[in-house]
């Protein structure tokens, strides 16, 4: 898991989102007290997202690709 980025959720929390190097999965991980916020502010800003837009967005890909591997 690599750090691609972060984004803040509308009660002012930040997050870092995670993207797997193999698979592309993401996960989204509140920064802590602790974590060095400077750091995470040199990562690029994402739009907001859920888990659940992050599985929409897979399914609709993978339907993408099965409807061109059809007409092929």
């Amino acid at each position: 898991m690599a750090p691609i980025g972060y984004f803040q959720r509308p009660n002012g929390e930040y997050v870092l989102v995670h993207r797997c190097l193999g698979c592309d999965f993401e996960r989204f991980n509140r920064i802590a007290g602790d974590d060095n916020f400077d750091l995470l502010l040199t990562l690029p800003e994402l739009p907001p997202r859920t888990s659940r837009d992050v599985k929409l967005q897979r399914i609709q890909q993978q339907l993408e690709s099965s409807e061109l591997a059809e007409t092929e």
